[in-house]
């Protein structure tokens, strides 16, 4: 039987393998943030600020190749609400 840490170190080294590596660039490009993983939100990300939402808005359209609307822009404030936005426009 695993003992509950193991289980969750498993657990989030599974989804950070399922992250997407250009999550991880724009984090470390927008934020000069490299820790960044699967469960990653606003609140961990110390430069994470208006400014830079702009900027992490920016480079996820251009990156991907999409227009966010304005719901998507204030609905992105962890790395799941991206997946989840990028699941929904198909990319």
């Amino acid at each position: 039987m695993l003992d509950p840490m193991t289980k969750n170190e498993n657990l989030k080294l599974s989804e950070d393998a399922t992250m997407r590596p250009e999550i991880r660039k724009i984090f470390s490009d927008v934020f000069q943030f490299h820790n960044v993983h699967f469960n990653t939100s606003r609140e961990e990300v110390e430069k994470w600020d208006s400014l830079q939402h702009v900027a992490l808005i920016a480079s996820v359209e251009s990156t991907f190749s999409i227009s966010l609307s304005m719901d998507e822009m204030m609905e992105m404030v962890s790395v799941p609400d991206i997946h989840a936005i990028l699941d929904r426009h198909g990319v």
